[in-house]
This record gives C-alpha cells, structure tokens and sequence, in this order.
C-alpha cells in the first residue's frame, strides 16, 4: 500500500473511532471536562509526583493550555502542586483526596462506557479487536520510544 492510501485509511479510523469511542465534542462522558481535561487526572493518578513537562510529553500538548488546566483543577481542589527538590522552577503534580475520587469516578464511567460499547462483540471478536489494537500500539508506539497505556 502506498503512503498517501494508508495516510487516508489512518484518517478514515481516526473519523470513525473518535465519534464511535464518544471522544468528540467539549463533554467527556457527559461531564464538564473535555477529553485532554479529564486525561490530566489519569495522568496524574498514575504519575502520582509527575511534573507537568512529564505530561506534556505523554500527551504531546501545549505547555500553556495544560498549565491552564493545571490552574483550572487546582482552583477546584483537585490538584496540589509541591515545588520540586530537584528544580526550583519545577512543582510535583499530586491529587488531592477529592481529585483522586474525582479521579477514579473518571476511570469507572470510561470503564462502563468501554464495556457498553463493546458489549456485543463475541468472544472472538473481542480477541481480535485486542490483537489489533495491540498491533496499533506496537507499530504506532515506536515512534513515541515505546508502547503507550
């Protein structure tokens, strides 16, 4: 297959996956958080201490959109930020007991809505669908030095 053909089929997944996965739009999962808002508590819960240019990375966005968020979350008491031993001009990133709920609400209702989606597929079609997208991450995972969860 040629670039320009897989380039277009790469595309024509990304238009049917996103609105399928209920990615799309300001609202994830019917909440007031856009999808890259709500992604920063995951990174975080997983990365508890983790600094914001940790995230930037993993998540390849703009430094002054997510220090907004940063912001935003820790207005709402979901997020403290530590200054770091390392970097004075650096702040370990930490939940909060309630950004941790918060947290964690996120990850069930994604959970469910997951299993919701997916809830029709055979036994079959759900180890194909792992292979696949084990395949997805492997390929597309090298570029980022390494598989991505």
């Amino acid at each position: 297959m040629n670039k320009e053909k897989l380039v277009q089929k790469v595309r024509g997944f990304n238009r049917f996956y996103m609105p399928s996965m209920n990615l799309l739009g300001n609202r994830y999962l019917g909440l007031e958080y856009s999808v890259t808002e709500a992604r920063i508590f995951f990174e975080i819960y997983e990365n508890e201490g983790c600094n914001a240019a940790h995230i930037v990375q993993i998540m390849n966005i703009d430094k002054s959109y997510l220090s907004r968020i940063i912001k935003s979350h820790e207005k709402a008491g979901y997020i403290q930020r530590i200054p770091s031993n390392e970097d004075g001009r650096s702040y370990a990133l930490f939940l909060t007991d309630k950004g941790k709920y918060r947290a964690e609400e996120l990850i069930r209702r994604s959970d469910e809505e997951i299993g919701r989606i997916l809830q029709n597929l055979s036994d079959d079609e759900q180890r194909r669908l792992a292979a696949a997208l084990d395949t997805i991450t492997e390929l597309l995972g090298r570029e980022k030095g390494g598989n991505q969860e």
